[in-house]
């Protein structure tokens, strides 16, 4: 990969077109000079390249350090115990705001959590994905008041490039104390911009909470909505999608239409997943899945010292009621099973 030039053409060369881009829009928000754009869910160049070398640096796929980034973001290593990353603490915990509740996934946690830190300034802003452009297309949005955190819970298995969104609260909506909720790979790329030379600082500098969501794998829409379309599922008629024990769901007016194996919609994931090797975004300041927690719950694992100001904070103040990982089941160890599956299929898959 050193010979390849660090510019918008060898990360088309390098990572787009050996289909390695997980569609995070690292790539297109953080160029400052406008250089690439994309086309479905592909970035392309638009442009004439300046040869910065910003994509190139802020794109998880071209390298990424995770001891470094320890060290970056926790200010030490992962202890050998810590088979999920860097932690301060793990829970179960659900939203106590009954119109979350009503609405969200898995116990509403994400975006009660985001709605404590804007309500208390800790962020000025937060980039959420919204179903936008069609039927379960998820798209970045950036949303400066908290009520209208609720219309965007519920999880999205389509990617909805973040950092589009984030180069839109920055650069278009001028906002400095930004929130991204992203899957482990767009965690990656926010890093990088934060703590690594010639990435999007300018991006990074202006984020200050990132909730990383537990994510084996997502889909390409096109692909997502064929599939529904294949087992007799009207994709406009779905109201929720839901990924438990092993098996994919779908349902409508909150009966099932869908209730299927997880391994008969893989081969419908992006090839890019397949060189992931985080399934708890190890690097967010607060990770959220629903993986080792009863139904209606979430678990929370708590990175950062940032993370445990907004954590403890919400729960102090009512926001949020939790309990220890231990007091439930399955708990940990299903987390810490799935994240070193998702580990070995990396390392299988790249020869490793």
């Amino acid at each position: 990969m050193s010979t390849v030039p660090k510019t918008s053409e060898g990360l088309m060369l390098e990572i787009i077109n050996k289909g390695k881009c997980v569609f995070c829009g690292g790539c297109i928000g953080g160029c400052p000079n406008r250089v690439l754009g994309f086309e479905g869910e592909t970035p392309k160049i638009v442009g004439l390249c300046q040869k910065c070398e910003t994509c190139w640096h802020t794109c998880p796929r071209t390298f990424y350090d995770y001891k470094q980034m320890d060290k970056e973001v926790f200010k030490r290593v992962r202890n050998d115990d810590e088979l999920i990353g860097v932690n301060i603490g793990v829970y179960a915990a659900r939203s106590k705001t009954k119109d979350v509740l009503e609405i969200a996934q898995d116990g509403g946690v994400v975006t009660t959590l985001l709605i404590y830190a804007m309500d208390k300034g800790i962020i000025d802003s937060a980039v959420v994905s919204e179903v936008q452009g069609g039927v379960w297309k998820g798209w970045p949005s950036v949303v400066s008041a908290s009520k209208e955190l609720v219309k965007s819970a519920g999880t999205k298995y389509t990617m909805s490039p973040v950092h589009i969104g984030l180069q839109d609260a920055v650069d278009n909506q001028r906002k400095s104390k930004v929130g991204i909720v992203a899957v482990p790979c767009e965690v990656q790329a926010a890093r990088k911009m934060q703590y690594t030379q010639k990435a999007a600082y300018r991006l990074g500098i202006k984020t200050r909470l990132i909730i990383g969501l537990f994510c084996m794998e997502s889909f390409g829409y096109n692909d997502l909505i064929n599939f529904l379309t294949s087992k007799g599922v009207e994709p406009k008629s779905v109201t929720k999608f839901s990924i438990s024990k092993g098996r994919f769901i779908a349902r409508v007016e909150g009966k099932e239409a869908l209730n299927i194996p997880l391994e008969e919609i893989k081969p419908y994931a992006r090839s890019a997943c397949n060189y992931c090797t985080d399934f708890t975004a190890e690097h967010a300041d607060i990770s959220v899945g629903s993986v080792g927690s009863p139904e209606g719950w979430s678990t929370v694992i708590v990175r950062s010292k940032r993370g445990e100001q907004v954590f403890k904070g919400a729960c102090d103040e009512g926001y949020i009621e939790f309990m220890p990982i231990e007091q439930v089941k399955p708990g940990l160890k299903s987390v810490i099973s799935l994240s070193e599956r998702k580990k070995e299929r990396a390392k299988s898959y790249s020869g490793a």
